[in-house]
């Protein structure tokens, strides 16, 4: 096999690149579900405008945030870092123009800030500089500790102390997740606290994930999909522009998406499973005979095994969720078993053939295309609990008989 296809082109960093731009994408992502989960007060959130994302908040103010990646083998971010300074270098610029609108401005990154109590880099935590200029009143407070190093960013910003200390009283920080997993971080770690995603299968939770990302893409770009763009007139300009509104996510935006992925998982009542599983040897000797009767000898064996494994995958299920899986797939698959018997029972070929293979096609479906409705469990996992639903005289592959004969 050719090395052309065997080995990084280190020499082209697009990928990279695309990456960084992939995990700004995925932070407004995490911004839009913590507004769902009412841990931001925001309204909406802008892309690309002024900064990498800009939230309007409830009270009519904004927070602005500057995502930034960095190689954490390079180390902690200083204040003296590139890309903490010209963060600071555009808050600056930003609080100059529309200062009484903004409430905070964060700096985000996959790295983590610089911070010690050593003495001599005390002074290259952006944290402890801005904790210093947060319990000053005005410049000439600011613990003197800092005044070097708060001079050298007043240098390199190019503006007066008084502009850079009304900056800094509003710059927090913040580390993301790391830019190897973030979309792993996200998917298993913000969509879950979203109420209705509690119970997401992986695959749901991983398409959620990918629709929020897209929809911070596409209003981070210059796409419109607003025929308005083409009305808007010479003398229309004091309203906003509708490349402007491609912008704006409004939050109610990233509910739909996920509510596209959670509204049709249908979900049995709590309770309705009466199914009891044990860390044992099950006795599946009435499975045996139920099979027998319907026809099925050559299946008993592969019943038997699946059953046993089914219950052993749901007794390493997490405690507080194994209710509730009990409940959904023993309602799901005796709903398929009835249905099947109902059928087979009106068919001249033996009851147990037929119903049989009725229920591997529907349990199959299930599995392939309504995973949601079993979280997310394997075809193989729903034909046996059909096996322990047999062994509990819950589902019959024949008419009823005296078990006990």
């Amino acid at each position: 096999m050719s090395g052309l296809i065997r080995q990084f082109d280190h020499s082209d960093p697009g990928d990279e690149t695309l990456r960084n731009f992939r995990y700004q994408f995925g932070y407004g992502a995490i911004l839009l579900l913590a507004a769902l989960r009412s841990e931001k007060d925001y309204v909406s959130m802008w892309c690309e405008h002024f900064e990498d994302m800009v939230c309007e908040r409830v009270d009519g103010l904004f927070d602005c945030y500057q995502i930034k990646t960095s190689t954490p083998e390079n180390g902690h971010l200083r204040l003296t870092t590139d890309s903490v300074r010209k963060s600071i270098k555009r808050f600056v610029a930003l609080q100059s123009r529309f200062g009484d609108y903004i409430a905070t401005m964060f700096i985000v990154s996959n790295t983590e800030f610089l911070d010690t109590e050593q003495a001599d880099k005390i002074t290259a935590c952006p944290g402890r500089l801005l904790g210093a200029i947060r319990a000053a009143a005005k410049v000439d407070g600011i613990d003197t500790v800092f005044m070097q190093a708060f001079n050298a960013l007043k240098n390199y910003c190019e503006c007066d102390a008084d502009s850079l200390f009304t900056t800094l009283k509003k710059v927090d920080l913040c580390v993301g997740p790391s830019r190897q997993s973030f979309e792993t971080d996200i998917a298993h770690t913000h969509v879950p606290r979203v109420k209705g995603c509690e119970n997401c299968t992986p695959n749901t939770l991983s398409a959620i994930v990918d629709d929020l990302v897209g929809k911070v893409f596409r209003a981070s770009s210059l796409k419109i999909g607003d025929p308005d763009v083409h009305l808007h007139t010479y003398f229309s300009r004091t309203e906003i522009d509708p490349r402007l509104l491609g912008k704006r996510i409004f939050i109610e935006e990233a509910d739909s998406i996920i509510k596209k992925h959670t509204a049709s998982h249908f979900r049995y009542v709590q309770g309705s499973g009466s199914l009891v599983v044990a860390d044992g040897n099950r006795d599946l000797t009435k499975l045996a005979k139920k099979l027998s009767k319907g026809g099925l000898d050559d299946y008993i064996a592969t019943m038997q095994r699946k059953a046993l494994a089914t219950e052993k995958r749901l007794l390493e299920a997490p405690p507080e969720k194994l209710s509730d899986l009990i409940d959904q797939l023993e309602s799901v698959v005796q709903g398929e078993c009835d249905e099947a018997h109902l059928e087979a029972k009106y068919d001249d070929r033996p009851t147990g053939e037929i119903m049989l293979r009725t229920v591997h096609k529907r349990l199959r479906t299930i599995a392939e295309q309504r995973p949601a409705d079993v979280f997310g469990e394997p075809y193989d996992t729903l034909v046996g609990f059909a096996g322990l639903l047999t062994s509990d005289c819950k589902v019959w592959w024949s008419e009823k008989f005296d078990i006990n004969l």
